[in-house]
């Protein structure tokens, strides 16, 4: 089995490692020093990251944590410099996609602390999916011991503050051990993975374009696209990469039933705002609920904005000034054009979305106060 930090190569191959070199033909000493290399790299923490250059791109940091479900319940977990999860070849969720996953991110603040933010939100997410799965729950409070135990043992992989990067933590939940029907998994595990990043689209607030997916839907009519289901993302894939190839960096889907109704961007919700200044955000069973737009609207209604949740018709589009993609990865970038076919629409301005975004991004950055307590405190690190 072939080891890396985080499968990267190229600037990372000094972090490759082998983690069974067949030794057959060493004598003692070249088989000590073989030993002892892999013991050096194991151990080795991946340098730091040039803090300018992050985007959403994978950087490997120090450790993962991993739980594993006994029967009954979770075990101790444990944190491990392997980040390779090896599983048996007919294990459920490479057949049967039994699998969940969630993002979050834990940000260096004003006052020097760390803070995980909105957790509990993503670990109720996680808990929903469990039991559309039929997977045993990860339960809210031991979601939390994992990530602040992951962000703690990598504390040094969060962005400083001040460059509006941040620490993304990536918990993932899957069935494995050998399951040859359709079934439950006989085993699972929990695992926590972080990385550094920066922004997901431009950064800030540079808008993007977007391109309504005519051919393929995301989420069938009572399906899983309400939950953050491991395959609902696979197909985005193809759509996505020919929508980057014609220069538009994120796709718009419309329900699946009439296509005449908007869900949801590929890896974020909808949110518009009207002419009058209402924030209108669709709703739909098939929708992921993103933990950052229940935000969004809180400080929405904070702001004294009217909120909307309810189906919003394609057709209405052509009325909205302002729109944005909304998500944990996004946070929320605007959205200068939505194209369909010969159709563009334009939304030139985003003044709304801005105050929306500065709002928020001054409560995960400890700028301003938590009136929600959606924060977190789990360390403290110096100002670069």
């Amino acid at each position: 089995m072939h080891e890396t930090w985080g499968g990267l190569s190229g600037a990372f191959t000094g972090f490759a490692m082998v983690a069974a070199w067949p030794f057959r033909g060493l004598g003692p000493k070249a088989r000590a020093q073989v030993s002892c290399m892999r013991a050096r790299r194991l151990c080795a923490a991946p340098p730091l990251p040039e803090w300018s250059a992050l985007g959403f791109s994978y950087y490997p940091t120090k450790t993962m944590i991993r739980y594993n479900w006994t029967g009954s319940a979770w075990d101790a977990g444990e944190l491990t410099t392997d980040f390779h999860v090896n599983i048996h070849g007919l294990s459920n969720v490479l057949h049967y996609g039994q699998g969940l996953f969630e993002g979050l991110k834990a940000f260096h603040c004003k006052d020097g602390k760390v803070r995980i933010f909105n957790s509990s939100a993503n670990a109720a997410r996680m808990q929903s999916g469990s039991r559309r799965l039929a997977m045993p729950e990860v339960p809210t409070a031991l979601f939390n011991e994992a990530v602040d135990r992951v962000v703690r043992d990598n504390i040094d992989y969060v962005p400083p503050y001040g460059i509006g990067g941040a620490l993304y933590i990536r918990p993932f939940l899957f069935g494995h051990g050998c399951k040859l029907g359709l079934g439950a998994a006989p085993e699972y595990s929990f695992c926590t993975i972080t990385a550094p990043v920066g922004a997901y689209y431009k950064g800030n607030l540079e808008a993007v374009d977007a391109l309504v997916v005519e051919d393929y839907d995301r989420a069938a009519p009572r399906g899983v696209g309400g939950i953050k289901a491991a395959g609902n993302y696979a197909p985005d894939t193809l759509p996505s990469q020919d929508a980057k190839s014609m220069g538009y960096p994120v796709c718009l889907y419309l329900d699946a039933k009439e296509q005449a109704y908007v869900e949801e961007f590929s890896t974020s919700n909808f949110i518009g705002i009207t002419a009058d200044g209402t924030l209108v955000t669709p709703t739909s069973p098939s929708i992921l609920p993103s933990c950052t737009k229940q935000v969004v609207l809180n400080v929405a209604r904070e702001l004294q904005m009217k909120v909307e949740e309810r189906p919003v018709p394609y057709s209405e589009l052509s009325s909205f000034k302002e729109v944005a993609a909304c998500g944990t990865a996004v946070v929320l970038t605007p959205v200068s054009s939505i194209t369909r076919g010969g159709e563009v629409l334009k939304y030139p301005s985003f003044d709304g979305i801005a105050r929306l975004y500065n709002a928020i991004t001054a409560i995960q950055c400890g700028e301003a106060e938590d009136k929600y307590g959606l924060t977190r405190v789990v360390g403290e690190k110096a100002h670069a």
